[in-house]
């Protein structure tokens, strides 16, 4: 979901790359010029990113003239606040989105790309920005089927005429396959969803419950994140919806149950705040039946879905006198944040990826070379020529070779202050009940200077998940650093007869 929340978004300072100059620049319809596509490329593409992806602006209060961005940059980060949606009859909202998020930089000194190396894949493709290549900015906080209508306008008024293809990434795959369904398949020839939350994800339950971690006391705190970010039409449209996903049948956690809410005793919880349950969770059936519906004929529908990820599967809520304990067990067969089940459907046609996350499956080698054969000959030569690349295999304890399924290097804390000791957990899902030694796991962290210092790892039984007997966790601890910036953990498995897997994941460090 990008998009859910999680830790390459969720946990970091947010900077855009684009100048605030082309928020309130005038835009030249694209009706007005219909360009030749670029060498190779078949008609024009529609990127739309997931949630949190977009820049939010407002008029600057001191200066109507101006434009005030309040999410997308470092100091927009105490705005968030602010974002929070209204639901009286009469309120007004000035923010509107004013650009696709490229970049991320946490704490202001270290950068990574969210939506620059799929933009930058398609270029060298043969796409040009603004030619044949268009990118969606939306108001994420809103209904789905608010931005598909939104959507229809921008493909409209921006597009040249003719067909179009779509690649939409997370909660964009929502906003795009509502469009097409009801506002403009004729002009859709195919629909590429990327890590589509189809029905939800339970890591939105993990994120209100917990918030952004030290960044929460920059938000409003705790209290005021869950209040922000629950009056969110679009944070519901995310909640899980699959079979078996909130606990049994008789203690099920319904949100669209007020009282269920009021229930959990948590602050910030509150429901005159939200959106209308009975009018969001009435979209939200419709949301359901639109998916079981197939395209439109003529519209070629592909899924690109993440697996072999540790993903969060199931939630429990446990009621007692204070707060509300959330559990939550995991399942291997998903992107991280979206698990399998909720990002197919039916018959539709899938390629998947072991290798990639569900905020970087645009970003995945394989993933753009399946969308480069695709975009530029078809999909079945996509389908009949890419391969989806082999888990491997590496040595178990007995001495055996045991099928390597899945790798997840997982921090602690999503975010830490110069001083602090940390500790990384490694989970491995194998392809059997045996076990590996850890010193097959080169665990380490990254210094500022490049040079990397080892982390010496050590079973943990207790931090696997209960109900799976194929999984193995190991732990270590490591230093933050003295300065701010950032820590690179990377994990190296030595595999049999093909190239060493190897994860990472990078954690902010802040000053103290």
């Amino acid at each position: 979901m990008v998009t859910l929340p999680a830790p390459a978004i969720r946990h970091c300072w947010y900077a855009a790359a684009l100048s605030l100059a082309l928020c309130a620049a005038p835009q030249v319809s694209a009706q007005q010029v219909t360009p030749k596509p670029g060498p190779g490329v078949q008609r024009p593409l529609v990127l739309v990113p997931g949630l949190l992806g977009s820049r939010l602006c407002r008029p600057d209060p001191k200066d109507p003239k101006k434009v005030q961005v309040v999410w997308g940059t470092v100091g927009a980060l105490k705005q968030f606040p602010t974002i929070r949606l209204s639901h009286r009859p009469d309120a007004r909202d000035p923010i509107r989105p004013c650009g696709v998020i490229r970049e991320i930089v946490y704490l202001g000194v270290y950068a990574q790309d969210v939506y620059s190396p799929i933009i930058r894949h398609l270029e060298k493709t043969g796409y040009r920005e603004g030619r044949d290549l268009f990118v969606f900015a939306y108001d994420w906080r809103r209904s789905a089927f608010d931005n598909a209508r939104a959507l229809g306008a921008f493909i409209r008024d921006k597009v040249p005429d003719g067909k179009v293809d779509i690649l939409a990434h997370s909660m964009g795959a929502l906003v795009a396959r509502i469009y097409v369904a009801n506002e403009g398949g004729e002009r859709v020839a195919r629909l590429f969803s990327a890590g589509a939350p189809f029905q939800g994800s339970v890591k939105v339950f993990q994120t209100v419950q917990k918030g952004w971690g030290a960044l929460n006391p920059a938000m409003g705190g705790l209290e005021g994140f869950r209040r922000t970010m629950l009056s969110f039409p679009s944070v519901f449209e995310l909640m899980p919806r699959y079979h078996d996903c909130c606990g049994n049948t008789a203690d099920a956690f319904d949100p669209a149950r007020g009282d269920m809410w009021t229930a959990l005793h948590w602050e910030g919880v509150d429901t005159t705040t939200m959106p209308d349950l009975q009018q969001t969770f009435g979209r939200i059936r419709k949301l359901e039946a639109l998916i079981t519906m197939p395209m439109p004929r003529d519209v070629e529908d592909v899924l690109l879905v993440g697996l072999d990820q540790r993903t969060p599967q199931r939630a429990a809520f446990r009621n007692g006198e204070g707060p509300a304990v959330l559990t939550v067990l995991h399942s291997w067969a998903g992107d991280g944040t979206v698990i399998r089940d909720s990002a197919v459907i039916g018959q539709t046609p899938f390629h998947p990826t072991s290798f990639s996350d569900h905020h970087r499956i645009l970003h995945d080698p394989q993933i753009q070379d399946f969308l480069r054969v695709a975009l530029t000959e078809s999909v079945a030569r996509a389908i009949a020529t890419v391969p989806v690349r082999e888990r491997g295999r590496m040595l178990s304890v007995d001495g055996s070779l045991t099928e390597l399924v899945g790798v997840k290097v997982e921090p602690d804390e999503p975010i830490y202050r110069t001083g602090d000791v940390g500790k990384v957990y490694v989970h491995l899902r194998l392809g059997d009940r045996t076990s590996v030694d850890p010193a097959g796991i080169k665990l380490t962290r990254r210094m500022a200077d490049g040079h990397e210092v080892a982390i010496p790892l050590e079973p943990d039984p207790s931090a696997s998940d209960p109900g799976n007997p194929f999984e193995r966790s190991f732990v270590g601890r490591f230093e933050a650093g003295a300065k701010p910036g950032h820590a690179v953990l990377k994990a190296v498995l030595e595999l049999a007869g093909v190239k060493p897997r190897v994860v990472e994941t990078t954690v902010p460090v802040m000053a103290q």
